[in-house]
Protein backbone atom coordinates (compact mmCIF):
# COMPACT_ATOMS: atom_id res chain seq x y z
CA UNK A 1 0.00 0.00 0.00
CA UNK A 2 2.89 2.34 0.73
CA UNK A 3 4.39 1.56 -2.67
CA UNK A 4 1.09 2.51 -4.29
CA UNK A 5 1.12 5.84 -2.45
CA UNK A 6 -1.51 5.28 0.23
CA UNK A 7 -1.61 8.10 2.77
CA UNK A 8 -5.07 7.80 4.33
CA UNK A 9 -5.41 5.76 7.55
CA UNK A 10 -5.93 1.99 7.37
CA UNK A 11 -8.41 0.66 9.94
CA UNK A 12 -7.95 -2.93 11.10
CA UNK A 13 -10.34 -4.88 13.30
CA UNK A 14 -9.66 -8.18 15.04
CA UNK A 15 -8.73 -9.91 18.31
CA UNK A 16 -6.96 -8.09 21.14
CA UNK A 17 -3.63 -9.63 20.07
CA UNK A 18 -3.79 -7.96 16.64
CA UNK A 19 -2.00 -4.81 17.83
CA UNK A 20 1.03 -6.80 19.00
CA UNK A 21 1.00 -9.01 15.90
CA UNK A 22 1.02 -6.07 13.48
CA UNK A 23 3.56 -4.07 15.49
CA UNK A 24 6.01 -6.97 15.75
CA UNK A 25 5.56 -7.96 12.10
CA UNK A 26 6.34 -4.44 10.90
CA UNK A 27 9.27 -4.21 13.30
CA UNK A 28 11.01 -7.46 12.36
CA UNK A 29 10.44 -7.05 8.62
CA UNK A 30 11.68 -3.44 8.73
CA UNK A 31 8.46 -2.31 7.09
CA UNK A 32 7.70 1.40 7.38
CA UNK A 33 4.14 2.27 6.43
CA UNK A 34 3.66 5.76 5.04
CA UNK A 35 0.12 5.92 6.39
CA UNK A 36 -1.44 5.63 9.87
CA UNK A 37 -2.56 2.15 10.95
CA UNK A 38 -5.51 2.26 13.34
CA UNK A 39 -6.13 -1.06 15.11
CA UNK A 40 -9.33 -1.73 17.04
CA UNK A 41 -10.00 -4.85 19.09
CA UNK A 42 -13.40 -6.51 18.65
CA UNK A 43 -15.26 -7.33 21.88
CA UNK A 44 -14.82 -11.05 22.49
CA UNK A 45 -18.09 -11.68 24.34
CA UNK A 46 -20.79 -9.85 22.40
CA UNK A 47 -21.85 -8.36 19.10
CA UNK A 48 -20.59 -4.84 18.58
CA UNK A 49 -20.90 -1.94 16.15
CA UNK A 50 -17.38 -1.08 15.02
CA UNK A 51 -18.04 1.78 12.60
CA UNK A 52 -20.98 3.79 11.27
CA UNK A 53 -20.91 6.18 8.32
CA UNK A 54 -23.87 7.45 6.35
CA UNK A 55 -26.34 4.61 5.92
CA UNK A 56 -23.64 2.01 6.51
CA UNK A 57 -22.66 -0.01 9.57
CA UNK A 58 -19.88 -2.50 10.29
CA UNK A 59 -20.57 -5.03 13.04
CA UNK A 60 -18.55 -7.84 14.58
CA UNK A 61 -19.50 -10.92 16.56
CA UNK A 62 -17.36 -13.63 18.18
CA UNK A 63 -17.63 -17.01 16.45
CA UNK A 64 -16.63 -20.54 17.51
CA UNK A 65 -13.01 -21.52 16.91
CA UNK A 66 -9.96 -22.72 18.83
CA UNK A 67 -8.61 -19.17 19.07
CA UNK A 68 -10.50 -15.86 19.21
CA UNK A 69 -12.18 -15.36 15.84
CA UNK A 70 -14.88 -13.08 14.51
CA UNK A 71 -17.62 -12.74 11.97
CA UNK A 72 -18.41 -9.39 10.42
CA UNK A 73 -21.51 -7.85 8.85
CA UNK A 74 -21.49 -4.86 6.54
CA UNK A 75 -24.98 -3.42 6.23
CA UNK A 76 -26.43 -0.58 4.19
CA UNK A 77 -29.79 0.68 5.45
CA UNK A 78 -31.40 3.56 3.49
CA UNK A 79 -33.11 5.93 5.91
CA UNK A 80 -34.34 8.69 3.57
CA UNK A 81 -37.11 8.32 0.99
CA UNK A 82 -37.04 9.93 -2.44
CA UNK A 83 -39.75 12.55 -3.02
CA UNK A 84 -41.70 11.98 -6.24
CA UNK A 85 -40.33 14.63 -8.59
CA UNK A 86 -43.67 15.48 -10.20
CA UNK A 87 -45.17 16.28 -6.79
CA UNK A 88 -42.51 18.81 -5.79
CA UNK A 89 -43.84 21.49 -8.15
CA UNK A 90 -47.47 20.39 -7.86
CA UNK A 91 -47.46 20.99 -4.10
CA UNK A 92 -44.85 23.78 -4.25
CA UNK A 93 -42.77 22.00 -1.63
CA UNK A 94 -40.22 24.05 0.29
CA UNK A 95 -36.74 22.65 1.07
CA UNK A 96 -37.66 22.14 4.74
CA UNK A 97 -40.86 20.29 3.76
CA UNK A 98 -38.92 18.05 1.38
CA UNK A 99 -36.42 17.17 4.10
CA UNK A 100 -39.21 16.38 6.57
CA UNK A 101 -41.04 14.19 4.06
CA UNK A 102 -37.84 12.33 3.15
CA UNK A 103 -37.51 11.25 6.79
CA UNK A 104 -41.02 9.75 6.62
CA UNK A 105 -42.76 12.48 8.63
CA UNK A 106 -46.00 14.07 7.40
CA UNK A 107 -46.10 17.84 6.84
CA UNK A 108 -48.87 19.99 8.27
CA UNK A 109 -49.39 23.43 6.70
CA UNK A 110 -50.91 26.56 8.23
CA UNK A 111 -53.81 26.24 5.78
CA UNK A 112 -54.76 22.93 7.40
CA UNK A 113 -53.49 20.90 4.48
CA UNK A 114 -51.58 17.74 5.37
CA UNK A 115 -48.96 16.29 3.05
CA UNK A 116 -48.57 12.59 3.77
CA UNK A 117 -45.09 11.16 3.34
CA UNK A 118 -46.49 7.83 2.15
CA UNK A 119 -48.19 9.59 -0.77
CA UNK A 120 -45.52 12.16 -1.60
CA UNK A 121 -42.49 9.88 -1.35
CA UNK A 122 -41.44 6.67 -3.02
CA UNK A 123 -41.10 3.51 -0.97
CA UNK A 124 -37.98 3.29 1.14
CA UNK A 125 -35.36 1.23 -0.69
CA UNK A 126 -34.48 -2.13 0.87
CA UNK A 127 -31.20 -2.54 2.67
CA UNK A 128 -28.12 -4.60 1.81
CA UNK A 129 -26.28 -7.03 4.05
CA UNK A 130 -22.97 -8.83 3.47
CA UNK A 131 -21.74 -11.20 6.20
CA UNK A 132 -18.27 -12.70 6.40
CA UNK A 133 -16.79 -15.18 8.84
CA UNK A 134 -13.31 -16.58 9.03
CA UNK A 135 -12.62 -19.95 10.66
CA UNK A 136 -15.60 -21.12 12.69
CA UNK A 137 -17.69 -24.07 13.72
CA UNK A 138 -21.46 -23.57 13.20
CA UNK A 139 -22.34 -20.56 15.35
CA UNK A 140 -25.78 -19.55 16.60
CA UNK A 141 -24.55 -16.00 17.15
CA UNK A 142 -23.35 -15.77 13.55
CA UNK A 143 -26.69 -17.14 12.34
CA UNK A 144 -28.46 -14.28 14.08
CA UNK A 145 -26.09 -11.76 12.50
CA UNK A 146 -26.53 -13.34 9.06
CA UNK A 147 -30.32 -13.59 9.24
CA UNK A 148 -31.72 -12.50 5.88
CA UNK A 149 -28.31 -11.48 4.48
CA UNK A 150 -27.92 -10.96 0.75
CA UNK A 151 -24.52 -12.65 0.74
CA UNK A 152 -22.81 -14.85 3.31
CA UNK A 153 -19.19 -15.94 3.03
CA UNK A 154 -18.75 -19.03 5.20
CA UNK A 155 -16.00 -21.56 5.56
CA UNK A 156 -16.52 -25.19 4.47
CA UNK A 157 -13.25 -26.85 5.41
CA UNK A 158 -14.42 -30.47 5.21
CA UNK A 159 -17.00 -32.72 3.65
CA UNK A 160 -19.54 -34.01 6.15
CA UNK A 161 -17.91 -37.44 6.33
CA UNK A 162 -15.19 -35.67 8.37
CA UNK A 163 -17.62 -33.90 10.70
CA UNK A 164 -15.84 -35.25 13.79
CA UNK A 165 -12.59 -33.72 12.58
CA UNK A 166 -14.41 -30.48 11.82
CA UNK A 167 -15.85 -30.37 15.32
CA UNK A 168 -12.53 -31.07 17.04
CA UNK A 169 -10.71 -28.40 15.02
CA UNK A 170 -13.39 -25.71 15.17
CA UNK A 171 -14.43 -25.88 11.53
CA UNK A 172 -17.58 -26.44 9.45
CA UNK A 173 -18.54 -29.03 6.86
CA UNK A 174 -20.03 -28.16 3.49
CA UNK A 175 -23.34 -29.70 4.51
CA UNK A 176 -23.41 -27.67 7.72
CA UNK A 177 -22.62 -24.48 5.80
CA UNK A 178 -25.49 -25.15 3.40
CA UNK A 179 -27.90 -25.88 6.24
CA UNK A 180 -26.66 -22.81 8.10
CA UNK A 181 -27.36 -20.54 5.12
CA UNK A 182 -30.85 -21.96 4.64
CA UNK A 183 -31.70 -21.62 8.33
CA UNK A 184 -30.42 -18.03 8.26
CA UNK A 185 -32.49 -17.29 5.12
CA UNK A 186 -29.41 -16.13 3.23
CA UNK A 187 -29.81 -15.42 -0.49
CA UNK A 188 -26.31 -16.25 -1.76
CA UNK A 189 -23.78 -18.49 -0.02
CA UNK A 190 -20.08 -18.24 -0.86
CA UNK A 191 -17.86 -21.09 0.36
CA UNK A 192 -14.19 -20.68 1.20
CA UNK A 193 -11.36 -22.07 3.35
CA UNK A 194 -11.59 -25.50 1.73
CA UNK A 195 -9.15 -28.20 2.78
CA UNK A 196 -6.34 -28.74 0.26
CA UNK A 197 -7.20 -32.45 0.28
CA UNK A 198 -10.05 -31.69 -2.13
CA UNK A 199 -8.30 -31.30 -5.46
CA UNK A 200 -11.72 -31.35 -7.11
CA UNK A 201 -13.45 -28.62 -5.14
CA UNK A 202 -16.76 -29.22 -6.85
CA UNK A 203 -17.41 -32.06 -4.37
CA UNK A 204 -17.64 -29.41 -1.64
CA UNK A 205 -19.96 -27.28 -3.77
CA UNK A 206 -22.18 -30.27 -4.54
CA UNK A 207 -22.56 -31.21 -0.89
CA UNK A 208 -23.51 -27.69 0.18
CA UNK A 209 -25.82 -27.20 -2.83
CA UNK A 210 -27.93 -30.13 -1.65
CA UNK A 211 -28.91 -27.98 1.35
CA UNK A 212 -29.01 -24.45 -0.09
CA UNK A 213 -30.32 -23.27 -3.43
CA UNK A 214 -27.70 -20.65 -4.33
CA UNK A 215 -24.11 -21.66 -3.54
CA UNK A 216 -20.80 -20.62 -5.12
CA UNK A 217 -17.15 -21.35 -4.42
CA UNK A 218 -15.00 -18.35 -3.56
CA UNK A 219 -12.52 -17.79 -6.37
CA UNK A 220 -9.84 -15.32 -7.34
CA UNK A 221 -11.30 -12.49 -9.36
CA UNK A 222 -14.85 -13.06 -8.08
CA UNK A 223 -16.80 -9.81 -7.97
CA UNK A 224 -20.21 -9.58 -6.31
CA UNK A 225 -22.47 -6.62 -7.03
CA UNK A 226 -24.93 -5.66 -4.31
CA UNK A 227 -27.54 -2.97 -4.89
CA UNK A 228 -30.77 -2.09 -3.03
CA UNK A 229 -33.69 -4.11 -4.35
CA UNK A 230 -31.55 -6.28 -6.64
CA UNK A 231 -30.42 -9.88 -6.40
CA UNK A 232 -26.65 -10.28 -5.86
CA UNK A 233 -24.85 -10.59 -9.17
CA UNK A 234 -21.57 -12.48 -9.52
CA UNK A 235 -19.01 -12.06 -12.27
CA UNK A 236 -15.29 -12.73 -12.58
CA UNK A 237 -12.58 -10.25 -13.43
CA UNK A 238 -10.51 -11.17 -16.46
Amino acid sequence: MSLFGRVKPLHLFGPSTLQQYITETLKWTHTHAKFPIVIQACPENAASTLEEWGNNELLSIPVKHRVPAFGFALTHTPRLRNVRKELISRHELTPSEILQLKTGRDVGRDSGEVLYAERICEQLKPGISYVFSGDTAPSAALSELANGADVLYHEATFLHELRKTAKSTGHTTAKQAGEFATKSMVDTLILGHLSSRYRDETVVLTEAAAHHANVHLADEGMKIRLAPGEKPRIRYLE
